[in-house]
């Protein structure tokens, strides 16, 4: 039976560059870790001579994402646009949108758009969004509750 969610996993080419832009650009904290070869990484994953590092990232909410390199056998070259099926995306809550963009935009986040309003059907604000890419081309939605 299933209880909850547990995490999240984007495979990555650039174990130590994708935790630099987690960390240091959106403010994530590095909680661990991991590598994994031998009958366990082989099985689950389903590749004789399986071995991955992988890293857990957390904002300390209960959801943790796991970047996950592949070093055997190698990831391929990746590039999922966000409508193909199987395309995925990790969406964050943030506080003050507007400013979120401007701030991130400074540190080479690059963005679909501007951030997105919708309104309910008397025109009330509810929420505003945004999509971007992390540097394996994960894709990562902002939204702001309003």
């Amino acid at each position: 039976m299933l209880r909850s969610f547990f995490h999240t996993g984007f495979v990555v080419k650039d174990l130590d560059k994708s935790i630099q832009f987690y960390t240091q650009v959106l403010g994530c904290h590095l909680a661990g870790r991991t590598e994994r070869r031998g009958p366990f990484a082989e099985q689950l994953l389903a590749f004789p001579g399986a071995h991955i590092k992988g890293a857990f990232i957390d904002l300390g909410a209960g959801h943790s994402l796991e970047l996950i390199q592949y070093i055997n056998p190698a990831s391929g070259p990746g590039g999922v646009n966000r409508n193909d099926l199987g395309a995925a995306h990790l969406a964050f809550w943030v506080s003050n949108i507007d400013q979120f963009y401007a701030d991130q935009q400074g540190k080479g986040l690059r963005f679909n758009s501007p951030p997105a309003s919708l309104y309910d059907d008397q025109g009330k604000l509810l929420r505003k969004a945004l999509y971007s890419r992390d540097p394996d081309g994960n894709w990562l939605e902002f939204v702001e509750l309003l």
